[in-house]
């Protein structure tokens, strides 16, 4: 991708002028073009997106697509590499180059190689990688060559079911999982699924077996990853004690990107389609607090106004990253799509054939296992 700052032009559209360009971009494109909006992105963004939803909703789309010339994600850096790795036909572009993932940088591909040789080696057994799509696809390449898949939290237990399934009933046959990044998904993605969390240990990559002795990683059937989600790891216990108090009757449902003890203490925890459904579908529950990125829960109260619906906690919960993409940089992606022809346009993410192929396979055994 190329870095280049957008130019100042666009800072001195008004609002009303940047939708009425997009739009107009939006019909000279026509169906040469697809926008992907994750709902984390803000209403502005939102109103130009052809298909909206969360990463494996959005990775299921990418790998849909046909007759598809440009698709611009209106998210972050590694989920547009995923849409270009499941759409290699296709010109991909991230409308921000800066709108990248902190989780994701959590996870480097040598890391994790690392990890997974130390880890085999030191328990003899097989560790399989189970990583979050919110990775860089490096990462996602490392853990197809390890005999692992990605993951998102729609549908983490059931690929953690499926490593856990010996190879000869069509399972990954993992003595062990690797849970990357996420530890908290880990976490709490083994507890909802019946182990204990005395099941989990948290690998940390900085560090000489990852910080822990030979007979922790031997008794450890889940190998945590320490990497989590700024933005889910400041709810807490407290908020939720508070929204209880001030609010007889509330739903709290967050997501398992948040820590342990807020998911154990939570009524519900799911993923963002998870609790979209779950919002949908609730005639009989009025009061939410809602505990993930706030763009999602103030779009989920305009939706339903006879319903109160807050994000947990006294302060809005947003993703700086997703934030980075706004109207002037979606006009200056689509702009530079229009004028580019075959060339190469300045928003352009492409993964490197060797890895794209292995991330692929990561990709590809996500997809095929359905969310619970």
């Amino acid at each position: 991708m190329h870095n280049q700052t957008i130019p100042t032009t666009y800072a001195t559209l008004s609002r009303e002028q940047l939708q009425d360009r997009i739009a107009q971009r939006k019909r000279e494109l026509g169906s040469q073009l697809v926008i992907l909006g994750h709902h984390y992105q803000c209403d502005d963004v939102i109103a130009f997106a052809d298909f909206v939803g969360d990463s494996l909703k959005l990775s299921q789309q990418a790998a849909s697509l046909t007759g598809v010339r440009f698709v611009v994600f209106c998210g972050v850096h590694f989920m547009a590499e995923s849409a270009n790795i499941l759409s290699p036909s296709a010109t991909v572009a991230l409308p921000n180059p800066a709108a990248g993932c902190a989780m994701a940088d959590l996870a480097d591909d040598t890391d994790l190689a690392a990890a997974i040789d130390d880890l085999s080696a030191v328990t003899g057994a097989r560790v399989v990688p189970i990583t979050y799509v919110n990775s860089t696809a490096a990462v996602k390449a490392v853990t197809a060559r390890a005999g692992g898949a990605c993951c998102t939290s729609s549908n983490v237990r059931n690929v953690f079911a499926w490593a856990l399934t010996p190879a000869n009933q069509g399972g990954a046959g993992a003595d062990k999982i690797l849970a990357v990044p996420d530890r908290n998904l880990g976490i709490n993605t083994a507890v909802a699924m019946g182990f204990a969390p005395a099941d989990c240990v948290v690998y940390d990559p900085r560090r000489e077996h990852g910080g822990l002795g030979v007979e922790q990683i031997r008794a450890a059937r889940f190998l945590l990853w320490k990497g989590h989600c700024y933005v889910h790891q400041r709810f807490t216990t407290d908020q939720i004690h508070a929204a209880r108090q001030q609010r007889p009757g509330v739903r709290v449902m967050v997501h398992p990107e948040c820590p342990r003890d807020v998911v154990a203490l939570a009524d519900d925890a799911g993923s963002t389609e998870q609790i979209i459904r779950a919002v949908n579908e609730s005639a009989d529950v009025h009061d939410w607090a809602i505990g993930t990125e706030s763009n999602l829960v103030n779009r989920l109260a305009a939706r339903h106004p006879a319903k109160r619906i807050h994000t947990l906690g006294d302060a809005p919960a947003l993703c700086a990253q997703m934030g980075q993409i706004d109207l002037p940089h979606l006009l200056w992606t689509l702009d530079s799509l229009a004028a580019a022809g075959n060339d190469d346009p300045p928003h352009t993410v492409r993964v490197p054939t060797t890895t794209a192929d292995a991330a692929r396979l990561a990709l590809e055994r996500m997809i095929a296992i359905k969310a619970g």
